[in-house]
């Protein structure tokens, strides 16, 4: 039986998933097995090699999908993206770029190999192998962290009765942070249970896209997402996620005739885009509202958004960036709050006015300029607390600080 045949038994059969032999199966047995195979290979480093892969192993976007296109655009690095998505696997190799399958045994062999290894969510990434002592590895995470984590330790005792380095703190060696202050890199040790000295306040790779002023470039995006010409105005509506990995949106049948004629008559579009872990929108397609993917590239849509909307992600941090009105709508607040929790007062952080109810956030559309002058002032202040630098060169701090040899883009 080989690691492919044993994932797919693992999911295979739902009622084995609500099973608790199931969760230590995957966190635990699984783990232990893969470090035991993962020994068989020599750990002898490939200062030239690369390995990345995001979210789980099942999506190409975020700051692993930055470094690994600029890499492989301005260096001679042997770049490898490691997936579980045949999808993703296509779409790499089509390109031209080295992609591997995640439970192929060729995964664990250029993991134990490999310099660098740069993920966004931790091993579930890649494979929970033994790495080798002189891997470099890189938690780039995607945001910074408002509302709470689950801090909560995961089959602690027998991952230490067998030894398995499953902790960020036993398998990474660095996390980056756009934030300067202390405050919130303690959030981040207290939340990931990682030390302070791991943390590298250098800014996200991603986020140096928001700094890009090509205006064929940005055309081109809108016709990517298939933006109308006579579209003046882009609103994005970005939750978070919920519980229930639902999105219970608001907005009654009268609400939505409203919103829709508002954005008809002003020649404005409204996208929403759900969190990556959000599984079902119930919401219906009116003329002007459009749901993009969830797999949609958040910068990009951040790059041609005029207003942005959210409730408690951190998206508000990335887009106060490009200085553009903020709307916050957390129409669950108490329940949210109750259910998950903040780490910070939302008014505090907020860099724009809060919203409760639907008809208030419709009519703060309508009043969007003055909103917009209003804010000015607070934006930049929440801007600069949380992103230490604003100058689009997080990429190149990032490999600079690595040591990491690239061609400087002209």
């Amino acid at each position: 039986m080989n690691l492919k045949s044993l994932h797919r038994i693992l999911n295979k059969y739902d009622y084995f998933k609500q099973n608790k032999l199931y969760t230590i199966t995957r966190k635990i047995i699984f783990p232990f097995i893969l470090k035991v195979v993962s020994k068989l290979f020599q750990s002898k480093i490939d200062d030239k090699l690369i390995v990345m892969s995001a979210y789980g192993g099942y999506e190409y976007l975020d700051n692993t999908k930055y470094l690994f296109e600029f890499l492989n655009r301005y260096s001679d690095y042997k770049l490898v993206w490691i997936t579980r998505s045949q999808e993703v696997l296509n779409k790499l190799r089509k390109k031209g770029h080295k992609a591997v399958y995640n439970y192929d045994l060729e995964a664990i062999r250029l993991l134990r190999k490999a310099k660098f290894i740069f993920i966004t969510h931790g091993y579930v990434d890649i494979l929970p192998i033994e790495f080798s002592p002189g891997t470099i590895v890189i938690f780039t995470w995607h945001g910074t962290p408002i509302k709470k984590m689950d801090e909560s330790p995961i089959y602690d005792k027998w991952s230490d009765f067998f030894h398995l380095k499953l902790k960020y703190d036993q398998y990474v060696d660095y996390m980056l942070t756009p934030t300067k202050d202390k405050r919130e890199h303690k959030i981040l040790s207290k939340a990931f249970k990682l030390s302070l000295k791991k943390i590298l306040p250098l800014g996200y790779p991603k986020l140096d896209l928001l700094f890009n002023k090509d205006e064929n470039f940005i055309t081109n995006l809108k016709k990517s997402y298939q933006i109308p010409d006579n579209i003046d105005k882009i609103i994005l509506y970005c939750p978070t996620y919920r519980q229930n990995f639902t999105l219970n949106f608001p907005f009654k049948p009268e609400h939505l005739k409203k919103l829709n004629d508002l954005l008809d008559n002003t020649n404005s579009l409204f996208l929403i885009k759900a969190h990556m872990f959000v599984q079902n929108i119930k919401f219906k397609n009116y003329g002007n509202i459009k749901v993009v993917p969830k797999t949609a590239n958040i910068e990009e849509l951040y790059l041609i958004t005029d207003i942005l909307i959210t409730d408690y992600s951190s998206t508000m941090l990335d887009f106060s960036l490009l200085n553009r009105p903020i709307l916050l709508f957390p129409y669950d607040y108490d329940e949210y709050l109750k259910e998950i929790g903040l780490y910070y007062n939302l008014e505090d952080i907020a860099p724009g006015p809060i919203f409760f109810d639907v008809d208030n956030l419709i009519e703060s559309i309508k009043n969007i300029s003055q909103i917009d002058k209003n804010y000015k002032e607070k934006r930049k202040n929440i801007r600069d607390r949380f992103n230490k630098y604003v100058d689009g060169k997080s990429t190149e701090r990032l490999l600079d600080f690595l040591k990491i040899d690239y061609r400087r883009a002209i």
